[in-house]
């Protein structure tokens, strides 16, 4: 079975000691790694996604008015190294495409694109993009084997706050905290995918406030080839994405 991510989102404190382990300096509830390591074994099985992502990112600078960037992603994996993904929002209108061995980018709003070779797989192309031109693909972490991982390093304490019904559904609830910044996230506690994720981070100077709510989860659907592939509409101008300084 092909792996989308092997091969290639509070309430009274009462927590006993004996749900709690040190590792390092930190303080890590063991419930709250369990359900970590769940959502990460449920998104390693898949074969194929797709979601709805809708974001809000607000970033907060002295001085200043907070600048707030609301966008809808709707993306789609097919695993290992098929990926498309259609935005809309504050800066206008985008789409990825990624199939495998080129990554193409569109802006609807400028009738600009570029076409470039790419990495063989979808996780080695968020790495790619990001490290070289500062492209942020919304929630990715979550689709990284290593994510619990990456919190237990770079989180100093990590709590299970239980379950919370919204709606119909019902969630795990847990929080991540270092000096500077506090994570939330919500895992459904049905499918063990991502339902949400907010991010909080202050500083001297700044202050970043990240909100990020997943919805029309379909798993496994079939994906066709056509889906991942562009093709530059008549008129648009190639422009090169510019690497970030």
């Amino acid at each position: 079975m092909k792996r989308l991510l092997y091969l290639a989102a509070i309430s009274l404190f009462a927590l006993s000691c004996s749900n709690m382990a040190e590792e390092g300096s930190g303080v890590y509830d063991t419930r709250a790694v369990e359900v970590l390591d769940s959502l990460s074994l449920k998104i390693g099985t898949l074969e194929s996604a797709s979601y709805t992502l809708n974001t809000i990112n607000i970033k907060q600078k002295e001085a200043s008015e907070p600048f707030e960037l609301i966008n809808e992603h709707d993306v789609y994996m097919r695993g290992p190294d098929k990926m498309h993904i259609h935005t809309k929002g504050t800066r206008g209108e985008k789409s990825y495409w990624y199939n495998g061995s080129t990554f193409s980018y569109y802006s609807y709003t400028n009738n600009t694109y570029d076409k470039m070779e790419a990495p063989s797989n979808i996780l080695k192309v968020i790495d790619a993009l990001h490290d070289k031109y500062g492209i942020d693909f919304p929630a990715a972490d979550f689709f990284y084997p290593s994510l619990t991982d990456d919190i237990l390093e770079n989180f100093d304490k990590l709590i299970f706050w239980g379950k919370s019904q919204i709606g119909d559904k019902e969630y795990y609830s847990l929080s991540a905290y270092n000096t500077t910044t506090t994570v939330q996230i919500w895992i459904d506690s049905n499918t063990h995918l991502p339902a949400k994720i907010v991010h909080i981070e202050e500083g001297e100077m700044n202050g970043v406030h990240y909100e990020a709510t997943f919805s029309n989860w379909k798993i496994n659907p079939n994906l066709p080839d056509l889906l991942f592939e562009f093709e530059a509409p008549k008129g648009a101008i190639k422009t090169s994405l510019q690497p970030k300084k």
